[in-house]
This record gives structure tokens, C-alpha cells and sequence, in this order.
């Protein structure tokens, strides 16, 4: 699917309308395959129109991206597979495709019936799943695959153009950002010297990361999420014997899965609240009247479904009150633990053999008896340890602007951050809004860099089900094609 840019120009037909799509992991992927079944004229009105997708992603591999990139079969969804299919009218899409490709390993099903399979596994069914969709659709369709990161987007009449860092430029009619996380920042200031010692690992998904670990070492995770459960996990399987301390300024873990829910009935009809206080009086009033039978995870479902009508009614102030106080909070909630993995921590925590901390980290420094490490208490009192290595888990930086295309976006006044800061800002269609607050023609984004103007777009069935709601009702403005 790789090509020369004059190449694919000289061989697309004339009506064929030309998608971008800058990023293919979870989203760039979700974001075709929902595109092209969106483009399916009804019964005799026609084929549809010719698409043609220029995918800019520099990994060999499409529709991994980080979280379906890693290869440790320990590694799982923390997402039942039935919930997790790409397909909102067909749920169990995903684990029939499991099944006929062998791929529930014995560990996979918890009591309930549910499957967690390795995110490796579930990558795979989104690769598969997006070939069969483009050969599905023909000579209709053609996706190209460029290897290679976008820099710029540039207006050129009623055409985009997308530059590429290899010097090459592509033209599109329309554009979908769906650049994913931003890159981890690190926790602290740390030297280059430090980055390349061996005991260091900021990068908890490099191939053979832990294989550097030695299993009596004392070794520090920052993070504690669900990065460090996996990194937890990990180091238990390889018979990890040494020390292991976790640590994150709140001390907060991922918190366990519960009783499943899809009911979008957290307001019950009333009007949206407009303060946070208010959210969280009714959703601990939620909590208490269903924990006793159900538990407290189908209260923090229910809010999930609804949120994005709360949270576009939350004025700016109140959405960078959320930001800056609550979401670590929301985040151990809402993105919860595969009971596998969250067996295997519980006893290790347990056993002393992991123990979380509420510490920050402000430096570390080289020493001949390993990395010496300062740390700041609650109350701003300072100590320094020394580990054996270290394995920084501190999850997606919110600064998105550093990002290259992004900062360039923004600093053209093609885009403008939203109002907590965190994303960029799109409206209920997903296209973006320039530094003035208009729309932008033909530019759209998805997936996570979206969370700060829908609430929560994070995880991929959030993802999957608003690329596919949105491609059902706007499908014109995206794709030209009448609904």
C-alpha cells in the first residue's frame, strides 16, 4: 500500500473524493473502515462515491498504535472483548473473529464469561477487520499508506495540502486528525547522560524492555495506572524477585472491573448541570442507591454515556476545574483493570512484593550504586533513594502542541486548543475551529485529541462509537454523500 505521490495522483479517477487521514492506530483505523460503510448508497441509488485514503503512519503496522502495539501476551483489554467490537449493531463481532482465528487463550475468560484477550490479539482483529472493509468495497475504494509523520496542512484553494517530513506533499479534499495520545512527557528533569543509561527505561512498550531488569534488582515504576499494572505484571511473570516500588503524586490505582452497563440514563431527563459539584452530588447519589446490589462501576457507566451533553454544558471555568482537580480521579474509574491483571497486582500488593507510594519525583542523577532518586511527600519534604533501575509509566502528556503538525495548526490559527486546554477544539461534527472560532472547512479530528470538547474520548469503544454515530448523521459534510 506504499506509493509515489505523483503515482497515486496519476492513476485516481477524476470523481473521487480524497481523504487524509493523519495517524493509523486505533482511530485512523476506526475513523476508514466507518467511512467507508458510511459511503454505501441505499439500493439503487448507485455504488457510492470513489474514496481514496492517504494514511500518513510511520509504523509499518496500522490500527495498533500504542495500545495495541505491544507484544506480552500479558498484556490485555481491559475491556470485555463483546464490548469492544468495532461494530455498535453488532457486538459480538470482535470475539467471533477471536474464536475463528484461535486467538482466546486459556487465561483470557474471567467467572463471568468475559473475555479479556492480549491487546496484541485485539490489534490484530482491527488490522484484519480494516483489510477485509477496503477489499469489501472494490475498486471503489483504495488506501495508500505512507510511512511517514505530517508536519504541515496548507490551504490551497479548495484543497488541503498535508506536507510530509519527508519532503513530499499529499493533496485531500478532506482531512481527519487522528493523531492519538500525545507522546509521555517526562515526570522531571532528567539529563541526557541519565536517558541513556541502561538502568533507565522511559519507554515501558520498547520491544524487550523488562529483559534489562534483573530479578533481584529494586526497581521504581512512576505511575501508577493501568501502565504500571501492566509493567507489574510483566516483571511478576518473569519471576521478579526484587523490590518493587510504585509511585504517583495521589497514590491512585486503576480500580477493578464490575457489573457492565450501557444504560445513557445518568441525567433521567433532566437538564445537563452547569457545575461540577452538582455532577458529583448526583453521581454520589447514584452510588449510593445501586452500589449495595450492582456495585459503583454501572453509576460511573451511566455518567460516561451521558457525558458528553454534561460536559458541553459545564462552562470553561468549570471544565478546567475537572482538569486540574478531578480527572485523575475520574480516569482510575472510568478506565478500569482486566480482572486478570488486577488478581495478580492485588496479591502482589498484598505480598509487599509491590508497594504503592504517594510521593512525586523531582530528579534523578547516576551514581555508582544505581539511580539516585528525589522525591517530594504530599507536604513538600524531600528524600532521595537509590534504585537498580527505573521505569517511568506516567501515561499521555496533555500538552498537545507538541506535537508537530498540531503546534503548527495552531500556530498558523488553523486550530485552537479547546476550553480546558487539553485538545483541540471541534464542534459537535468534529471539525475544527480556527483561532477565531470558525469552522474550518474540510478539517476534522477524532479520537483523543478530542476529549476536552466531548469529555471523555479515550477509550476505543467511547472512539468507535462517535466516529460511527457521527459518519451516520454528518456524513455529507465529511464524505459528499447524501444521507
Amino acid at each position: 500500500m506504499n506509493a509515489r505521490a505523483d503515482e497515486v495522483a496519476a492513476r485516481r479517477p477524476p470523481d473521487t473524493l480524497r481523504i487524509a487521514v493523519i495517524g493509523g492506530g486505533f482511530t485512523g483505523a476506526a475513523f476508514i473502515i466507518h467511512a467507508i460503510r458510511a459511503s454505501h448508497l441505499p439500493a439503487g441509488n448507485g455504488i457510492g462515491p470513489r474514496l481514496q485514503f492517504d494514511l500518513v503512519e510511520r509504523s509499518a503496522e496500522i490500527g495498533r498504535g500504542i495500545a495495541y502495539g505491544t507484544r506480552d501476551p500479558l498484556h490485555r483489554i481491559n475491556v470485555p472483548s463483546d464490548r469492544m467490537s468495532l461494530f455498535g449493531d453488532d457486538p459480538t463481532h470482535a470475539t467471533r473473529w477471536l474464536v475463528a482465528h484461535d486467538l482466546l487463550d486459556p487465561g483470557s475468560t474471567d467467572a463471568n464469561g468475559h473475555h479479556y484477550v492480549s491487546r496484541e490479539h485485539y490489534g490484530a482483529y482491527v488490522a484484519a477487520t480494516l483489510r477485509d472493509t477496503v477489499a469489501a468495497a472494490g475498486d471503489r475504494v483504495r488506501l495508500t499508506h505512507w510511512r511517514a509523520s505530517a508536519t504541515a496542512i496548507r490551504v490551497n484553494g479548495a484543497v488541503h495540502e498535508v506536507a510530509l517530513d519527508t519532503g513530499l506533499s499529499l493533496e485531500a479534499d478532506r482531512v481527519a486528525l487522528c493523531i492519538g495520545h500525545a507522546a509521555p512527557t517526562l515526570p522531571c528533569e532528567v539529563s541526557d547522560a541519565t536517558l541513556r543509561d541502561p538502568a533507565l527505561i522511559a519507554n515501558p512498550w520498547a520491544p524487550r524492555a523488562f529483559e534489562r531488569i534483573p530479578q533481584d534488582a529494586s526497581v521504581l515504576v512512576v505511575g501508577t495506572g493501568l501502565t504500571m499494572a501492566d509493567c507489574a505484571v510483566s516483571l511478576l511473570a518473569r519471576g521478579h524477585r526484587g523490590p518493587v516500588t510504585a509511585i504517583s503524586r495521589r497514590g491512585l490505582l486503576a480500580q477493578p472491573q464490575g457489573i457492565f452497563s450501557s444504560a445513557a440514563d445518568f441525567l433521567a431527563g433532566a437538564q445537563p448541570p452547569s457545575t461540577v459539584r452538582a455532577v458529583l452530588r448526583m453521581l454520589r447519589e447514584r452510588v449510593a442507591r445501586e452500589a449495595p446490589l450492582h456495585g459503583w462501576q454501572p453509576a460511573v457507566d451511566a455518567l460516561r454515556f451521558d457525558l458528553p451533553r454534561i460536559w458541553q454544558a459545564l462552562p470553561a471555568p468549570e471544565q478546567r476545574r475537572v482538569v486540574r482537580r478531578l480527572l485523575p480521579f475520574w480516569d482510575v474509574h472510568r478506565f478500569r483493570v482486566a480482572p486478570q491483571v488486577h488478581a495478580v497486582l492485588r496479591d502482589a500488593i498484598e505480598a509487599r512484593q509491590v508497594v504503592v507510594e504517594t510521593l512525586g519525583i523531582t530528579g534523578v542523577a547516576p551514581t555508582r550504586d544505581g539511580l539516585l532518586v528525589t522525591l517530594r511527600q504530599r507536604f513538600g519534604t524531600l528524600e532521595q533513594r537509590v534504585f537498580d533501575r527505573i521505569v517511568f509509566c506516567t501515561g499521555p502528556a496533555r500538552d498537545i502542541s507538541a506535537n508537530p503538525l498540531v503546534g503548527s495548526l495552531l500556530a498558523a490559527g488553523r486550530a485552537r486548543l479547546d476550553g480546558p486546554g487539553i485538545g483541540l477544539d471541534v464542534d459537535a461534527q468534529s471539525q475544527l475551529r480556527d483561532r477565531d472560532g470558525n469552522l474550518v472547512a474540510g478539517l476534522f479530528a477524532f479520537g483523543p485529541i478530542t476529549r476536552g470538547s466531548f469529555g471523555e474520548m479515550t477509550g476505543a469503544p467511547d472512539i468507535t462509537r462517535h466516529i460511527e454515530q457521527l459518519l451516520g448523521y454528518a456524513k455529507t459534510s465529511i464524505l459528499g454523500v447524501p444521507r
